[in-house]
């Protein structure tokens, strides 16, 4: 809760453990308490999906502001920053590419919005 970012670390840290244990005995101990972390990891994972884009809807514009970037989309930027750097040489590569799917729907869903009611202002 305090870095939703750090569920993106852990990802790709848990998914290496679990391979790796799943190589030495399959049905050990170590091996099916290593996945079933790993599923409540995936699931932390998705969360942090599901605020990044409920975080992009619930941004608030100034009226004063008529230019600009777009919050969510420097934080958008952000986000892939760190997560091309984390996913660098993970298996788990599929998890972040259906990821970056759902955030940038988000923030061109977002950006037309927006876009929108800039245009019923004026």
């Amino acid at each position: 809760k305090i870095d939703s970012f750090n569920s993106l670390y852990m990802l790709v840290k848990m998914s290496h453990h679990v391979w790796t244990a799943q190589n030495v005995d399959p049905a050990s101990f170590l091996s099916t308490t290593l996945g079933n972390v790993l599923v409540t990891v995936k699931r932390n994972f998705d969360k942090c999906i599901s605020n990044q884009i409920r975080q992009m809807e619930e941004v608030k514009i100034s009226k004063k502001s008529k230019v600009g970037i777009l919050p969510f989309v420097a934080e958008f930027e952000e986000f892939a920053g760190l997560a091309e750097s984390i996913f660098k040489n993970a298996e788990r590569r599929g998890d972040l590419d259906k990821a970056y799917t759902k955030l940038i729907r988000g923030v061109f869903v977002n950006f037309i919005f927006f876009s929108a009611l800039i245009l019923v202002e004026k």
